[in-house]
């Protein structure tokens, strides 16, 4: 392959003896010859929903011959309108088959898929070899699979290695969710028996404690009891028994006085 430099003037690229004789299209536009949803299922069309995937497969075959490969390109309409065609790369000299590739929704809106759509560009590049070099030997060549093996991959690799979405955000989040409650459930498998063996030791501090205030104010009142009891004792011992007397009224102390002044003296 030749690589080409142009001159720049003034920002644009330009070639010598250049005239504007306008446009044309170069290399081969492929169009879909089958549509493979996230199923695996081949349609004839598809509405990819916004983050949707699909795999294309070409209706054209290529074969390429030993000394030259070709080169994949998105197309830009496709781009404009918000889908992007993925695994765009080198397709290798003697390749003998289809080409597919995984495509990307990554618009707001709903597009509309169909057989017969263009999607991909190919160029071909003949491979210059230096002087002395041999094309390599047809034995050292990958053998290509049949049309029928390589659809079967293709349906086989759009259900096992992509989902309907875009990153599969769905099952991202259960993956992260799962790993998170794992880990979670091995942080409470690891300190819950420390929390409970803290939980039964505080209860068992706060039993002794309630159990040691009962025993010291129950101690306090005995020891005021016993207390009153000694002073009440003291007081006993010090002083006589006081006994009762009614006190009497002042009629009772008249009465003596009346009985003496009734009664007559008697004569020397």
């Amino acid at each position: 392959m030749t690589l080409v430099h142009p001159k720049f003037d003034s920002d644009r690229a330009s070639f010598p003896g250049l005239d504007d004789y306008g446009s044309w299209k170069v290399g081969q536009i492929l169009t879909i010859g089958e549509i493979v949803n996230h199923k695996g299922e081949s349609v004839d069309s598809l509405m990819l929903e916004p983050q949707g995937i699909a795999h294309l497969v070409s209706k054209e075959c290529v074969h390429l011959p030993p000394d030259v490969c070709g080169l994949a390109h998105v197309l830009t309409r496709l781009c404009n309108d918000g889908l992007l065609t993925l695994n765009i790369g080198v397709v290798d000299p003697g390749w003998k088959n289809r080409l597919s590739t995984p495509i990307l929704n990554f618009s707001s809106e709903k597009r509309l898929l169909q057989k017969g759509d263009k999607f991909i560009r190919l160029t071909f590049h003949r491979i210059n070899f230096e002087a002395g070099a041999n094309l390599p030997e047809q034995s050292s060549l990958r053998a290509n699979v049949s049309e029928g093996e390589y659809r079967r991959e293709v349906r086989a690799r759009s259900v096992a290695n992509f989902g309907k979405n875009f990153l599969n955000i769905k099952r991202l989040v259960g993956q992260a969710s799962k790993k998170e409650n794992d880990r979670l459930r091995e942080t409470m498998l690891k300190y819950l028996p420390i929390a409970a063996f803290s939980l039964a030791f505080f209860a068992l501090l706060v039993t002794i404690g309630v159990a040691t205030a009962a025993r010291f104010a129950a101690d306090s009142r005995d020891a005021e009891v016993r207390e009153r009891l000694e002073k009440l004792e003291k007081i006993q011992n010090g002083y006589p028994p006081v006994r009762y007397q009614p006190s009497e009224s002042p009629a009772m102390r008249q009465e003596p006085a009346k009985i003496g002044a009734a009664q007559p003296k008697r004569a020397p």
